[in-house]
């Protein structure tokens, strides 16, 4: 199972908030693309962050945010 975490970065680029979305994936090319819708509808800018892996986006007041993939143990899942 693949979950989608939405970072919210500081302006240094470190992370300042940590949030997991839902639902749980069971492909992650299916959670890379809603992480990729998720990152568009921020009203900023967003691409692929092909080094890291995430997608990243800015928001209308210029914040930054990274969506990542994370793999999730079928026991975490069911918690």
């Amino acid at each position: 199972m693949f979950q989608i975490v939405r970072l919210e970065l500081d302006d240094n680029g470190e992370v300042a908030a940590r949030r997991p979305l839902q639902p749980l994936f069971e492909l992650r090319e299916d959670a890379m693309a809603i992480a990729e819708f998720d990152a568009s509808r921020l009203w900023g800018d967003y691409g692929c962050d092909e080094a890291r892996d995430c997608w990243w986006a800015t928001d209308a007041r210029g914040r930054k945010y990274g969506f990542i993939v994370e793999s999730v143990a079928a026991t975490d899942a069911a918690a």
